[in-house]
């Protein structure tokens, strides 16, 4: 182990930080990627019909996540007493 430690050079650890950084870009451009699914402008619709499912099921989205929020901060204020 200690010979390990005696070959560690400042090139060595140039080169380790510039592997690690391409591995960092390389899963940021893959996050980014995958949320752009997540993530999308609104398409205008031509239907009418369709723009009013779309309104609703927007606004159940909505409440479900105004919800969902009043549930988790119901169980952190019983975990904090």
């Amino acid at each position: 182990m200690s010979n390990q430690q005696n070959n560690i050079s400042l090139e060595s650890i140039a080169q380790q930080k510039a592997a690690i950084l391409k591995r960092i870009n390389a899963q940021k451009q893959k996050m980014s990627s995958l949320s752009q699914g997540f993530i999308e402008p609104w398409k205008p619709t031509t239907k009418k019909s369709s723009a009013a499912l779309g309104l609703f099921n927007k606004g159940l989205m909505v409440v479900d996540g105004v919800v969902l929020g009043l549930k988790l901060l119901k169980r952190l204020r019983k975990m904090l007493r």
